[in-house]
């Protein structure tokens, strides 16, 4: 893109997310927010897939959510006629900037983005957001360095997540009959295998987690409910609890005393409430890291999430209980 346009000049504008994890768009989202505020005309949609989607048409700053009909991450040499299919779909509405804060670089994402914009894209590679988009910088400030460019003035870094009526209901309701008032949040697992606990480390961390003196909720999809429920079913004072939505995950990590996760969304729904959080991170990177001054890192084995020095995790723990 030879010149960037201004903010105030652009009535039509593509969001493109190149990733399914529902933690990078909660990363996004200060994005949206900062275009709908500096320019309350613009159109803004975006078109994405995974779980982003229940996601981002719940964000009041997007006008339309487009979903892609991809399963999965995108990677080399994968889904060309589906990517070529749905540019070409999306260069119909045509578009006056497309945008792409993601890491994704790959030759089919490439050219999905010039078949749905033409010239008028703006990314991290073909127009480098330099300087505050370096690539070791953290997610969020690839959508500030974005936002800067087009002329949108001190743009924050905040994530919106919202929590709709009926979640907030669910989660006070099931608190109030089980006589809870704060808890930890145990979250077991990451979106892959490898960032996944095992019942071991799940057992010792729960009884590391006694020292806290509350209960322990363990939010699960209701399709695992049955498979976690055999691993916590002689843990003391810890409830498994299958979340209904995303929403109401989100709800369950705002009202936390302290958050437990590996590396998965809840790291970052939980910065997005700044909230006391442990997180184990198997493959950390400053990008994915949680942007976040109450979460505290514990370093794993890259191929396995449960291998790690209990000892950090002691330090750690201790770190964030004199801040509760």
């Amino acid at each position: 893109m030879k010149q960037i346009p201004h903010i105030r000049d652009l009535h039509n504008i593509l969001v493109l997310r190149g990733e399914g994890s529902l933690g990078d768009a909660v990363i996004s989202s200060c994005c949206y927010r900062g275009l709908k505020r500096a320019n309350p005309a613009a159109k803004i949609s975006v078109a994405c897939f995974g779980s982003n989607y229940e996601f981002l048409k719940n964000n009041p700053y997007i006008d339309t959510v487009i979903k892609l009909p991809i399963p999965k991450l995108i990677r080399p040499n994968q889904r060309w006629l589906t990517l070529i299919w749905q540019g070409l779909k999306l260069r119909r509405y045509h578009f006056d900037l497309v945008l792409d804060s993601s890491d994704k670089d790959y030759k089919n994402w490439r050219l999905f983005k010039w078949l749905a914009g033409g010239k008028h894209v703006l990314d991290c590679f073909t127009s480098p957001v330099q300087p505050f988009g370096a690539p070791h910088a953290h997610g969020s400030t690839h959508e500030q360095a974005i936002l800067k460019l087009l002329g949108v003035e001190n743009p924050d870094k905040t994530y919106d997540l919202p929590v709709p009526p009926k979640d907030a209901r669910e989660v006070e309701t099931w608190l109030q009959t089980h006589h809870i008032k704060d808890f930890i949040l145990l979250n077991p697992s990451g979106s892959v295998e490898k960032r996944r606990f095992s019942a071991a480390t799940l057992h010792k961390l729960c009884e590391l987690l006694t020292r806290f003196q509350c209960p322990l909720i363990v939010p699960v999809m209701p399709s695992m409910q049955k498979h976690w429920q055999t691993i916590f079913n002689d843990v003391p004072n810890t409830y498994v609890k299958p979340t209904q939505s995303i929403f109401e995950l989100f709800e369950w990590v705002r009202r936390a005393k302290l958050v437990i996760t590996p590396d998965t969304s809840v790291v970052h729904i939980a910065a997005g409430f700044q909230k006391p959080t442990l997180v184990f991170y198997n493959s950390y990177s400053v990008y994915n890291a949680p942007d976040n001054p109450r979460a505290l890192i514990v370093q794993t084995d890259r191929a396995d999430v449960n291998k790690f020095d209990w000892k950090a995790v002691e330090t750690q723990l201790q770190a964030l209980q004199k801040t509760l």
